[in-house]
């Protein structure tokens, strides 16, 4: 036996000071008072009836000692060490979207919570709990934590997320702690079956008969002053009639409704329709309720993507990069030659074509067949290299996603070159979109100040690019990348990132989610990023030297988790498990309070008998 708090047995010292007392108290005086035959008679019936009267100060003086010792022991905490009854527990949680199901007036989320707290009710004292979550890069919430109360309560903070999870990094956790200890008695919380679950006990929290109705895949267009609108809808658990209304600009009025009859587990694409000239937003709503309401509507934002940025080319030949430049773009163009440039400022994209300028200005450059060394342009030049005859230069085979968009649409066959710029020491960052023996010739990413560079390290007058049908949508893409609307996309499904390209201009990002949390995005990259854990309406401040300006984007319910109670995939943990347990505890504070509670009642009615019948 052990004390948590050894000091309260300091409180024993009443135990002698009790009995101090008890031998030092006045005795009470004896009187005799003028009585008469009944007092008698009865003085004698009490005397018969109470033969351990006289000892009633005795059993009073050992119920007070039992109530110092037993208080004193509540106060030092004891613990009895009971040898191989404690376990060391992993508890996995779901917090995927379809957690989010009511059955009844709880979520399978908050039921799967109480299951946890009772298997931690019932563990022994002395055992550990771990908690690890589906969602985030760090799912372990806490580790071998003993405090029961402590895991309880971090448990309640933890929240279930709106979109979908990988079991990948939980799984691989939870094979680590049971590498470490084979007698890890792991419980994995969901509302999915799976197959094959070896030394995983799968609770599943789910009901199989749980209504759900959901709604994705929304779009729009607007044509001829009509709004048309369409999206799928399922209903997946039941037969079910289900009314669609459209909503547009906010109004809570619906322009336009649409009825679907559907069968359980089936799918129909809707189309719904209304006289609009514009729109900012629309939204899409299933009428009917059911047990997750997360996938009931979805919203589209119109998001304006012209281009506010204008070009400055500083160039003696700037004719194939202006004509490219008009047909792709509504921006203003002005051109310059070399010697009239004098680091004019105001302009979202510079173009410098065979002339290497003093600094780079703070905006997105391209630099062409520029031979001369450039501080913070992020590579460093080797001088011009001749070749003997035109050769064909290759296009890069990354399956990147930069290399990919830079590529959209781009064959890369046919391309020769005579001459071409040897650049040395690039920055990691760079994706090279052509290459000649292992040279990049034209490559984009972001230079010493941050921003966007496009690099070509050859002069198109001296190649058959401009006359090749792959130079308008290599232009094009290098002119979306360079000078990208800042908020391109208006739809994601939730669990994914939101993407926000950052230009020049921009100083500062904030995001605000839909339960108004703010968070704001790294603008130190070219693309700042941030995961979406929340279905409904992100707003996007965005801070610039022009002003500010707001974006909004919806963040839809993943299909995949409106169907309640799919079958995953297999969720095991591999080894030969073993039933080795360790030195579990009992603390009797419980038992102490209800003795303490016992005897002080006892010495109460003691009291109360010394203090009425026997006088």
């Amino acid at each position: 036996m052990s004390f948590i708090y050894p000091l309260g047995l300091i409180g024993l010292v009443g135990v002698p000071i009790l009995i101090i007392i008890y031998i030092l108290r006045s005795k009470y005086n004896e009187q005799t008072v003028p009585s008469t035959y009944l007092w008698i008679l009865s003085e004698k019936f009490f005397k018969r009836r109470n033969p351990f009267s006289g000892m009633t100060g005795l059993i009073s003086l050992i119920l007070q000692i039992l109530m110092v010792i037993f208080a004193s022991l509540a106060i030092a905490r004891p613990i009895f060490t009971i040898p191989d009854s404690a376990s060391e527990y992993c508890f996995i949680i779901d917090d995927s979207g379809s957690m989010n199901t009511l059955d009844g007036k709880k979520t399978y989320f908050e039921k799967g919570q109480e299951e946890i707290e009772e298997l931690i009710d019932d563990a022994r004292l002395g055992s550990s709990y771990t908690l690890i979550s589906l969602a985030g890069d760090t799912p372990v919430i806490y580790e071998r934590v003993t405090d029961k109360k402590l895991a309880k309560e971090m448990l309640r903070d933890v929240e279930c997320t709106d979109g979908t999870v990988d079991s990948t990094a939980a799984l691989s956790k939870a094979q680590k702690y049971f590498d470490e200890n084979t007698s890890l008695v792991t419980y994995f919380i969901t509302d999915k079956n799976f197959t094959t679950a070896k030394n995983v006990n799968i609770v599943n929290v789910g009901l199989q008969e749980a209504k759900n109705y959901s709604i994705n895949e929304a779009f729009g267009t607007l044509t001829d002053g009509t709004l048309y609108t369409g999206a799928t809808v399922t209903s997946h658990t039941t037969d079910a009639k289900i009314n669609v209304d459209l909503y547009v600009n906010g109004s809570e009025k619906a322009a336009a409704t649409l009825t679907v009859d559907l069968k359980s587990g089936e799918s129909k694409n809707v189309e719904l329709s209304c006289k609009a000239t514009s729109y900012d937003s629309f939204r899409l709503v299933i009428r009917e309720n059911d047990d997750l309401a997360i996938d009931n509507e979805v919203i589209v934002y119109n998001i304006n993507a012209e281009p506010a940025y204008s070009i400055l080319i500083v160039s003696k030949t700037p004719f194939f990069f202006e004509a490219a430049f008009d047909a792709l773009t509504d921006a203003k163009v002005d051109v310059v030659s070399p010697d009239e440039y004098n680091g004019q400022t105001g302009y979202g994209l510079y173009l410098f074509h065979s002339f290497a300028p003093e600094s780079l200005p703070d905006a997105s450059v391209w630099l062409v067949n520029v031979s001369e060394g450039i501080e913070n342009s992020g590579f460093g030049t080797r001088g011009i290299v001749s070749l003997d005859e035109p050769e064909l230069i290759e296009k890069s085979k990354s399956t990147s996603t930069r290399a990919r968009q830079l590529l959209l649409g781009v064959e890369g066959k046919d391309i020769f070159i005579s001459e071409y710029v040897k650049y040395s020491g690039m920055y990691t960052q760079f994706t090279t979109v052509f290459s000649y023996e292992g040279n990049p010739l034209i490559f984009a990413g972001v230079n010493g100040h941050g921003n966007r560079e496009v690099v070509f390290g050859f002069d198109i007058h001296k190649s058959d690019l401009a006359l090749s049908t792959d130079f308008t949508p290599l232009m094009s893409n290098l002119l979306n990348y360079s000078c990208p609307a800042i908020v391109d996309r208006a739809s994601y499904v939730c669990g994914g990132e939101l993407e926000v390209n950052v230009t020049a201009t921009v100083s500062s990002v904030k995001v605000i989610s839909p339960d108004g949390e703010e968070n704001y995005i790294d603008t130190s990259s070219d693309v700042g990023t941030l995961t979406l854990d929340r279905v409904g309406t992100y707003t996007i401040n965005v801070a610039s030297t022009t002003g500010e300006k707001v974006y909004k984007v919806y963040s839809s319910a993943p299909a995949e988790e409106s169907s309640i109670g799919d079958m995953g995939d297999d969720f095991s943990v591999l080894g030969q498990p073993t039933d080795e347990k360790t030195d579990g505890q009992y603390d009797p504070l419980v038992l102490l309070f209800i003795l303490l509670a016992i005897v002080f009642t006892a010495d109460w009615m003691v009291y109360c008998y010394e203090k009425y019948q026997l006088r």
